[in-house]
């Protein structure tokens, strides 16, 4: 399932694909960056990868940047990369509620049960 980016970072993913954009946006969102004009050897190419860096620097050379946090798109990306709802809601930054509520839970059917959840397979279940 292909989930669509927000505009403020479309041109990104179409650039490098929806993994390295999400990596991106998972470790720098909400901060400013320095984007170097010449990206071969820079910093930012070694933290960030060459291929983040060829692009932001042909967008945004010689620049600040401000990499948006985009938490909707991050809390479908990882739900429909199979991580808990209380793992998206960590790394997106908000409550379970939260990403239950960006994902339509109610609207899609999505329900925490128990199953979900880590259950001890060595005790017996309460309810149900």
């Amino acid at each position: 399932m292909s989930v669509e980016p927000p505009s403020t970072i479309k041109w990104l993913v179409n650039a490098v694909g929806e993994e390295v954009a999400l990596a991106f946006v998972e470790s720098m969102g909400g901060r400013r960056v320095w984007v170097p004009r010449k990206w071969i050897g820079s910093n930012f190419a070694e933290y960030h990868g060459e291929e983040i860096a060829a692009v932001m620097s042909a967008q945004y050379g010689g620049e600040h940047y401000d990499v948006p946090l985009c938490r909707e798109w991050r809390a479908m990306m990882l739900y429909c990369q199979g991580i808990p709802l209380s793992d998206i809601a960590f790394r997106v930054g908000c409550s379970r509620s939260a990403v239950i509520r960006i994902l339509g839970g109610r609207t899609r059917k999505i329900v925490a049960k128990r199953e979900q959840s880590q259950q001890d397979i060595r005790q017996f279940a309460l309810f149900g």
